[in-house]
């Protein structure tokens, strides 16, 4: 069930992506992520938190039920204001 749930989200994330018509480095960018973890998420080999799929959902301007059922959004959302402290390159170094 959960590699299920993985690969719809995934599909999810590559339709939207598609549909804006944005690279993986463009989506990355804007949602703060780097673009090999973005394709990992599109293939279905990351899991990420409930709180982190609330996250992307809300970026897309969806609910959560929605990114899982392929709905789309025409409009492209604002890119988001990064914190001072991101660095997706470097989370785990401390």
């Amino acid at each position: 069930m959960t590699d299920s749930l993985r690969k719809k989200l995934g599909a999810g994330l590559l339709a939207q992506r598609r549909h804006w018509g944005l690279t993986q480095e463009q989506l990355a960018e804007r949602i703060g992520v780097t673009p090999r973890y973005l394709a990992a998420l599109e293939r279905g080999e990351r899991n990420v938190t409930l709180d982190t799929f609330g996250e992307y959902a809300g970026y897309f301007g969806l609910d959560t039920q929605a990114l899982l059922t392929g709905e789309l959004r025409d409009e492209l959302p604002p890119q988001r204001a990064r914190p001072a402290d991101a660095n997706p390159k470097g989370r785990r170094k401390k």
